[in-house]
């Protein structure tokens, strides 16, 4: 192996690592989008919405 062959491997690694860091950041502070609901992008969708909601 030579020098590129080493600083691509290492250049992966570390945006892997960074990328997995920022999703377990994302799931302890709960910013990750939508409600938890898994739609990513509701402000309410059918789903989280209840039921008898009569408004």
């Amino acid at each position: 192996m030579n020098g590129i062959d080493i600083a691509v491997i290492v250049i992966v690694c570390a945006a892997v690592a960074a990328v997995a860091g920022l999703l377990i950041y994302r799931k302890l502070k709960h910013k990750g989008g939508g409600c938890g609901c898994g739609c990513e992008s509701c402000s309410l969708c059918d789903k989280c919405r209840p039921k008898d909601d009569n408004k």
